[in-house]
């Protein structure tokens, strides 16, 4: 990718500063949009800026965007349980913020790269591919309320592609590594290894047997950096990123258990105790990446258990366990 000006909404999150710290790595000029509090540290005393503000400041984002040559949307509340616990705040902040966000880029015809997720294809049946519909469950269900958000974001983006917007959409399969989240909020792999480290219980939701493909950052980060080059090719598509890779929770956590030399008890919680509001849980998890391989010319190379380890080695340098 030739040189450019880039902004990327939610950079001081997971993704979004891996994204950040890599696209300065190659020689652009990298400015950050995130309200969070506290900056991640691999993005600190870099030539990086970092503005604090929302995408739901719509004026603030008027006078923003047209200085950037490309615009990395990542910028979204998310995480399993915000869906149950916070459903209205999660919709109106994902959609508002996305409208903003490309109304605005309109203006200025700028390439926009919508970063969506493997949520969208709800309850189908694997392997993913993008051409699938989403299958959902019962709106009374509020897990839904982030799958739905976020279908309705892709229309959303791909209705003003046909406006005249450059866009890209990159649905996220089990991101993992360092500088993710851990908390009840947060993914099951940086849950495990924190829970791992020291020494509490392992717990798993359900039985254990639902499986997933993980992906480490360093490969979602460069499949995204190749969706946002200016290709005709790339514009209005919808490309998984991931690995097929499958692995079921329970196996992950053992794995996990090993790689740490834990001494930690794995705990099998109900999901109606985890998630009282109510949950669905999705068995299997597996994407079809033959789009990712052609279109873009990439498929994750980091193994799973490599992967790992680099993430056990940057939470206990971050913990100081």
């Amino acid at each position: 990718m030739k040189a450019k000006k880039i902004l990327i909404t939610g950079g001081a999150g997971f993704i979004g500063s891996n994204l950040a710290v890599r696209l300065h790595e190659l020689g652009n000029e990298v400015t950050i949009l995130d309200n969070k509090e506290q900056i991640p540290s691999n993005i600190k005393n870099k030539q990086i800026t970092i503005i604090n503000g929302s995408i739901m400041d719509f004026n603030l984002l008027k006078t923003l965007l047209p200085k950037f040559d490309l615009v990395f949307h990542l910028a979204a509340m998310l995480g399993v349980r915000t869906t149950v616990t916070k459903p209205v705040e999660l919709v109106e902040n994902n959609f508002i913020g996305t409208l903003n966000i490309l109304k605005v880029a309109l203006e200025s015809k700028i390439k926009v790269v919508f970063a969506s997720t493997s949520e969208v294809y709800g309850k189908g049946i694997p392997p993913f591919d993008e051409k699938m519909g989403g299958v959902y469950g019962p709106t009374t269900k509020l897990r839904w309320s982030y799958a739905i958000s976020k279908s309705l974001e892709e229309c959303l983006c791909l209705g003003y592609g046909r406006k005249g917007l450059p866009i890209t959409i990159v649905r996220y399969f089990n991101i993992y590594g360092p500088f993710a989240k851990e908390g009840p909020y947060a993914g099951v792999v940086p849950r495990f290894i924190v829970a791992a480290l020291l020494g509490n219980d392992i717990q798993i939701y359900g039985d254990g047997s639902q499986s997933r493909c993980f992906t480490y950052v360093t490969d979602a980060v460069e499949a995204t950096i190749l969706a946002g080059n200016n290709d005709e090719s790339l514009n209005q598509q919808v490309i998984n990123i991931g690995s097929t890779n499958l692995i079921q929770i329970k196996d992950l956590a053992l794995k996990i258990k090993k790689l740490t030399g834990s001494t930690s008890q794995i705990v099998y919680v109900p999901f109606d105790k985890a998630y009282p509001d109510g949950f669905e849980e999705i068995p299997n998890r597996i994407p079809s990446i033959d789009k990712c391989n052609n279109l873009l010319n990439y498929s994750s190379i980091v193994p799973l258990d490599d992967g790992l380890k680099e993430t056990i080695h940057w939470t206990k340098l971050e913990r100081g366990i």
